[in-house]
């Protein structure tokens, strides 16, 4: 009898002890962080970010560069409403905050200088699925109204003119319908276009009928991410060196590529599927981006 006592109270303790942790809240902690998941959560606490990046360019004149993992230590003393401790999580190696909602997979993304949308950075929260998407599947962004139809945006900085200063390359997705819509291209810079492209999405499948629906949108999706990669960009010292099939405007042994090729000039190399490849690059003397070679 004595020792079903024992064992009684050791159990009936446990239980207790169990019942104690939910009252200091180790549970409340977790179901509260998850009840906060939401699109409207995360917006609000982006907006928060926004006004720490905006008053943080207003001190610095630039925006942090930095990664995710890092930007809350970078704007903290910039934010006028501090984030709620809730969203906060230690980083990787421990030494400061990332910023997440609903769990540490669920994080808020943050890239300078900006790799996606049409803003001076990129800011999205991933979604309830914890996966990086790259603004796309139920990640939310801040560059498109809430209401609005999504829609598909690349860019990078890259000093394509050899200047010093970087030039914007962008790819638009023109609509979700891979049978009709469009891929644009463009460079630009201080908001003059200096180059620009269009083809069909079609462009990428038309010559693969085996390919079902499914197919074709993860294949227009694989070669759109890969865009930007950066075996895209070539420099001109190499380009005597190669056997392109079909020189365009500049030719292998014209007093152009020989400025280009001494230079030091970058190429930028893309895929438009059925219609080939290009490569482009600024040439000096005529102040303008020309296709090099090309490829059918």
């Amino acid at each position: 009898m004595r020792s079903y006592s024992k064992a009684f109270v050791i159990l009936l303790f446990a239980a207790l002890a169990m019942s104690g942790c939910k009252d200091v809240g180790f549970r409340e902690i977790d179901v509260s962080a998850k009840s906060r998941a939401s699109v409207q959560t995360a917006r609000d606490v982006m907006a928060q970010i926004q006004q720490g990046l905006h008053f943080y360019y207003e001190s610095k004149h630039r925006y942090p560069e930095t990664t995710e993992a890092y930007l809350y230590d970078s704007i903290r003393n910039y934010i006028p409403n501090q984030i709620d401790p809730i969203d906060l999580y230690r980083n990787d190696n421990g030494k400061g905050y990332f910023i997440a909602v609903g769990a540490r997979s669920e994080k808020i993304v943050y890239r300078y200088p900006p790799t996606i949308g049409i803003g001076d950075y990129t800011l999205y929260w991933v979604g309830t699925n914890g996966v990086d998407e790259e603004g796309e599947g139920d990640d939310v962004d801040v560059w498109q109204p809430a209401d609005s139809a999504r829609h598909f945006e690349r860019q990078r900085h890259f000093d394509l003119q050899n200047d010093g200063t970087p030039d914007q390359l962008r790819l638009i997705r023109t609509g979700p319908d891979i049978d009709r819509d469009s891929v644009l291209f463009e460079i630009t810079r201080h908001d003059i276009v200096c180059y620009h492209e269009e083809w069909a999405l079609s462009e990428y499948f038309k010559d693969r009928p085996e390919l079902n629906a499914d197919e074709r949108k993860r294949l227009v999706r694989s070669e759109l991410d890969r865009f930007f990669s950066s075996g895209a960009f070539v420099h001109t010292d190499s380009l005597t060196n190669q056997h392109w099939p079909h020189w365009v405007e500049v030719q292998p042994q014209s007093p152009e590529m020989a400025l280009l090729t001494r230079s030091g000039e970058t190429m930028f190399d893309f895929y438009e599927g059925t219609r080939g490849s290009k490569g482009i690059v600024w040439l000096p003397s005529e102040k303008k981006f020309v296709v090099v070679w090309e490829t059918k």
